[in-house]
């Protein structure tokens, strides 16, 4: 069981009202590898503007009451929450697809929105990102690891 709360989860972007018909979800606009001094992380395969959908995953629900408090260290599981909503039995997730390699910057290039689809998460362009770019957002919460000076205020 994970040890994360809800006021140490990283936080995606406020939820939005999703549009009546979702447009098909992205394919092929990103990978992972490894990225220096991080360990995995999430890149863009080709250019993309600003405001583009790159990628649109399904989320697993992690009800706040099947956390455990424990003293650090964190575990594992800690580190892969997102704090999704008050409601209870949905309050934390665990993203699908590429969410939860995404790595943090206190100067992202996307943000993580509600997906069209219920209970999906969908992964926007903040900016005009080139190829082979990592992309990043901003985990909005106290960080439980040191960034790498590039991703330092």
């Amino acid at each position: 069981m994970a040890t994360r709360s809800r006021k140490s989860a990283p936080k995606p972007a406020p939820r939005r009202a999703r549009p009546r018909a979702a447009a098909a979800p992205p394919v092929g606009l990103v990978s992972w590898r490894v990225i220096p001094g991080k360990g995995r992380g999430v890149v863009a395969v080709k250019a993309v503007r600003k405001g583009t959908e790159l990628e649109r995953s399904p989320v697993i629900y992690v009800p706040e009451r099947d956390l455990v408090e424990r003293e650090e260290p964190a575990t594992v599981h800690d580190q892969y929450l997102l704090w999704w909503s008050d409601d209870p039995d949905r309050e934390l997730v665990m993203g699908c697809g590429f969410l939860m390699l995404y790595n943090h910057s206190s100067r992202p290039n996307i943000e993580l929105t509600d997906g069209p689809e219920p209970d999906t998460m969908s992964v926007v362009a903040l900016r005009d990102i080139k190829a082979g770019e990592e992309l990043t957002y901003d985990y909005d919460t106290e960080l439980w690891f040191e960034p790498v000076p590039s991703d330092r205020p």
